[in-house]
């Protein structure tokens, strides 16, 4: 009887212990909650030369996407963000020529700073889990992109976030990626995290499609509306 009182007893203090962590966990959880902020877009260096009648702006002219969303412009969407680092990488991009008026026109495919990614650390997260990156896919004449876009990105009809139109590609993993339009710009968006945003229980992929990635495009669309 004394073994079984000491059994119980043992039983009960385990199930205290295992109580007082859920609870501790539940703690840590609540306060690794990634908050969103609003795109705050600073002027950067993305001026575009004209590009009137049927003119292409050759790759290596296009402005460096790091410059369309900066370090600034993550913090400012992701105030959370530690351990926040940049990588540039090159282009390699199909010639647009069959939408210019001179099919003769030739220039460099290649951007050396056409693609911007950003890994970072947001709450919740060992190690740099979260990772941001936008690519610029052409620079043309306005109705030149609006054409290359039809063929590019067909399906898009929604004018949103700044843009002259939006696409979202890529829905099964939840995340997807944004190919937009402005102007004389066209560019791509995506990424992924494994944090908890704020008001959800858990990791949820959507957020930072519908939520998190808009910010970022309002802060490239607000950047070209400026110097155009």
């Amino acid at each position: 009887m004394k073994k079984n009182r000491i059994s119980w007893l043992t039983l009960a203090g385990a199930l205290l212990v295992a109580a007082t962590v859920q609870a501790t966990l539940l703690i840590v959880d609540a306060s690794s909650e990634t908050s969103i902020g609003k795109a705050a877009p600073r002027k950067g260096d993305v001026r575009l030369p004209p590009l009137k009648n049927s003119r292409i702006l050759a790759a290596n002219e296009w402005p460096n996407a790091c410059t369309l969303v900066d370090e600034e412009d993550v913090k400012a969407i992701l105030p959370d963000a530690e351990d926040l680092r940049q990588e540039q990488y090159p282009v390699y991009v199909p010639s647009i020529k069959d939408f210019a008026a001179d099919s003769s026109w030739k220039e460099s495919n290649r951007s050396d700073s056409g693609r911007c990614d950003y890994t970072m650390r947001l709450p919740g997260e060992r190690y740099s889990a979260t990772h941001f990156w936008i690519r610029v896919d052409a620079v043309a004449n306005p109705k030149l992109i609006a054409g290359y876009y039809r063929e590019a990105a067909p399906g898009a009809t929604r004018k949103m976030y700044g843009a002259d139109l939006c696409v979202l590609n890529g829905l099964q993993d939840g995340n997807g990626s944004w190919t937009c339009r402005k102007g004389p710009l066209m560019f791509t968006v995506g990424g992924n995290t494994t944090t908890t945003f704020e008001g959800q229980y858990d990791a949820a992929p959507f957020i930072w499609r519908d939520k998190v990635a808009p910010e970022f495009i309002r802060t490239v669309t607000a950047k070209v509306d400026r110097f155009r």
